[in-house]
């Protein structure tokens, strides 16, 4: 990690004195302790005859602590975040089993999820294999999505590149370990984790919902053991109910790991995660009860650990993030992997800086297929490097013929919370759907700043004051040109 703390292999020096070394020196030639005071970047720590005393052993092992925490919480990021999602979905509205929330009037800012999309129409449902046994989730023709483990990891495809390819069918998902008999006519597929967040999505008809909200309440969710007689499915609109999706940055964070460790197989996580997280009290097969101290200590290792994601996401110096090199623009997947390991190794670093800003680690996000599927540029940077700032105006040029097939979009989101930025506009969005006005040439100029300028209400996205934004510049159904880069989008200009 760039920003990763510097601990106890990291020790600088001080006054003291080692008594087979040159005086005033508190380590020998080859740095090692003697007797004396250690000051580094953690702290001060005291060695006698090269061994520490009580105070320093108890700040050694605070300062170990810390640091395990930290890369804990950048290691466990897609698995924590993905947990809020299925805590957020299970207890929306009535909190009824196997509910299907659908966000039947587009998603807005009420909505707290990491960078969701305001032309899509969503839906979500919280699976409880441990609860439930195997479930069954029918899904009718022509619908689109999939369900996914709780470390992210597709469990079936639904969609015409899906299972089903795209003709429908009744998908059974079953727990890990399941050795019960398989009934016949299913998909059948295996999760690796108990916990399965299944997401649906549908576009838009001739500016309308409807049609996708009318699909997606065709699907239904039961368990397999009351496949004779399934209950009704109830529908929770997402629209106009508060949704809380989202991960802390406090001890909160540990809470929640803890409990999905102690509730998910042991094997889904490697072990030296296992290792990391036993080190700070989370282990499965004991409690997770931290005195004060330790609450403490992993209350700021959250806080922590949250600052440097936002350093890794937001101010990242790895090359392969930009995605022309005379332009701010970044992929929302550095490297071009959802699996993030082009370069021959797991980068957490890159998996990381995309877990604190968005959901959803799926291939087909990075597919480069023409006409097909979707692609993502991301900029929290005007034309000048700069942070963009609620406070001030800008201009975001998009040149003729946008290369998409299906549509394109442009939202911000609150650098904060990373969802929708809470503007007073219903969506803070500027897309193919809202009709924009157009420049002669067929070109469109996009204004962001907490005033509308004059004449350009129509393509104008309020920002607000004392508040950092960020924005995603979708493509779906990305063409020719997109991939080839011979049209690319300009930078965010500010405005005097």
């Amino acid at each position: 990690m760039r920003a990763v703390l510097a601990g106890a292999s990291a020790l600088a020096l001080s006054a003291g004195a080692f008594a087979q070394s040159s005086p005033g020196a508190a380590t020998d030639a080859h740095g090692w302790a003697g007797t004396g005071t250690l000051a580094t970047p953690a702290g001060s720590f005291d060695f006698v005859g090269g061994y520490p005393t009580a105070d320093a052993g108890r700040k050694l092992d605070d300062t170990l602590a810390l640091n395990r925490a930290v890369e804990v919480y950048l290691a466990q990021m897609p698995a924590v975040s993905w947990y809020r999602v299925w805590k957020g979905t299970n207890e929306a509205g009535a909190a009824t089993p196997n509910q299907i929330v659908i966000w039947e009037s587009l998603m807005n800012a009420r909505t707290l999820l990491l960078t969701g999309n305001t032309e899509t129409v969503y839906a979500l449902a919280a699976i409880d294999l441990k609860r439930d046994g195997p479930v069954v989730v029918e899904a009718p023709p022509h619908l689109l999505g999939g369900a996914s483990d709780l470390w992210q990891s597709e469990v079936a495809g639904i969609g015409p590149t899906g299972d089903d390819k795209g003709q429908g069918g009744k998908f059974l998902i079953l727990p890990p370990g399941y050795t019960g008999k398989v009934p016949p006519g299913y998909i059948v597929k295996r999760s690796r984790t108990y916990r399965v967040v299944l997401g649906l999505r549908g576009f838009m008809v001739e500016g309308k919902t409807a049609p996708a909200v009318a699909l997606m309440k065709q699907t239904r969710v039961y368990p397999l053991a009351q496949a004779a007689h399934p209950p009704a499915t109830t529908f929770i609109d997402g629209s106009t109910h508060p949704i809380d999706t989202l991960f802390s940055d406090n001890f909160q964070y540990f809470d929640d790991l803890a409990t999905l460790i102690a509730s998910e197989p042991k094997d889904v996580v490697p072990t030296i995660d296992r290792f990391q997280m036993a080190s700070i009290g989370i282990e499965q097969g004991k409690p997770f009860a931290p005195d004060a101290a330790r609450r403490a200590l992993l209350d700021n290792a959250g806080k922590l650990g949250g600052a440097i994601a936002r350093q890794n996401t937001f101010a990242s110096s790895d090359p392969e993030r930009l995605m022309y090199p005379d332009r701010h623009w970044e992929w929302a997947f550095v490297g071009r992997s959802a699996t993030w390991d082009s370069q021959g190794y797991l980068n957490t670093d890159r998996r990381a800086g995309f877990a604190y800003e968005a959901i959803g680690m799926s291939p087909a996000m990075v597919a480069q297929v023409v006409g097909a599927g979707s692609q993502y540029a991301m900029t929290p940077r005007d034309a000048n490097g700069q942070y963009l700032d609620g406070a001030k105006s800008y201009r975001l040029h998009l040149p003729a013929n946008i290369p998409v097939k299906n549509f394109w979009s442009v939202v911000v989101y609150d650098a904060q919370t990373r969802s929708m930025l809470d503007n007073g506009q219903p969506f803070p969005t500027v897309s193919q759907y809202t009709g924009p006005a157009k420049n002669d040439d067929g070109s469109i100029d996009i204004y962001f700043g907490p005033d509308a300028p004059r004449g350009h209400e129509k393509n104008w996205i309020r920002t607000v004051p004392g508040k950092g934004w960020f924005t995603l510049l979708r493509f779906y159904g990305p063409l020719k040109p997109f991939f080839d880069k011979s049209w690319k989008p300009d930078d965010i200009t500010p405005l005097s």
